[in-house]
């Protein structure tokens, strides 16, 4: 009777830890960094569905970045030594409670060494939209990207 009890313990034991682990999956891929276009991933993290990523440079600082700038009396950086890097995930949560995707982005060069690293959350509750994930960097190292690793990691909240 006690090693049944003992057994039945262990058995919701693993049965919570694999809950736990459902509802915190991760997915890691690299891909070539190519600009405007669209880049299948067709992945599932927790219930949130990401089909694609689309790599764009869009021109001029944000507006908060030239918000920022201007409060420390400055003009929010360079534009002719700043640019910007943008990833744009098509995203789509179907469930109504909120879960929160952590979109890490290592820019890699030709060699596999790591540029720059980006990482932003964002809360997805019920809904689809497109996730920018916008970075500002020197300019003078965009051209030396060559792959994007990219990992998703949802949670729920």
């Amino acid at each position: 009777m006690r090693k049944t009890f003992i057994l039945a313990i262990a058995f919701m034991a693993v049965a919570s830890l694999s809950s736990a682990q459902e509802r915190s999956l991760r997915f890691e891929k690299t891909v070539d960094y190519q600009l405007g276009k669209l880049i299948e991933l067709n992945t599932t993290v927790g219930p949130v569905r990401i089909t694609k990523v689309e790599f764009s440079q869009p021109e001029g600082a944000s507006v908060k970045e030239s918000i920022v700038g201007r409060i420390r009396g400055g003009s929010g950086g360079s534009s002719e030594t700043q640019g910007t890097f943008r990833a744009s995930f098509d995203t789509e949560n179907p469930e109504e409670d909120e879960w929160v995707v952590t979109y890490t982005l290592d820019l890699l060069d030709s060699k596999g060494k790591l540029i720059d690293r980006i990482v932003q959350s964002e809360g997805l509750e019920g809904e689809a939209k497109v996730v920018n994930i916008d970075h500002s960097t020197l300019k003078y190292v965009l051209p030396f990207v060559d792959k994007v690793k990219i990992r998703l990691e949802a949670k729920y909240d």
